[in-house]
């Protein structure tokens, strides 16, 4: 069955131009990282530092993973990327099957 999102909420979230990531990262402020959310493996997400290199990495990105919603988010610097595997049931039994630094 799974669960959606509505396209408002999706909407709300995401950036639909450079216009608008522009004007969101005077609010989220820098460094960020500009991510195409259906992008992985290091596609469709760059890292920026300043607006000149947001303008190019939000074309990079769109470009990438194309009709993707694009987002952007503060850089948690010195942060680790880890990634867990879930299996679950639809009874609610769970376990994990491993875990990875992906950083």
């Amino acid at each position: 069955q799974g669960t959606s999102l509505s396209p408002d909420l999706i909407a709300q979230a995401t950036l639909s131009n450079v216009e608008e990531a522009l004007q969101r990262a005077e609010t989220v402020g820098f460094p960020l990282m500009v991510k195409a959310s259906e992008g992985g493996g290091g596609k469709g997400i760059r890292m920026v530092k300043n607006m000149d290199e947001l303008r190019t990495a939000y074309d990079q990105v769109s470009k990438e993973v194309v009709g993707s919603p694009i987002f952007i988010q503060k850089l948690g610097v010195n942060a680790r990327h880890l990634e867990v595997q879930v299996v679950a049931d639809e009874y609610g039994s769970a376990v994990s099957l491993f875990g990875r630094d992906c950083s």
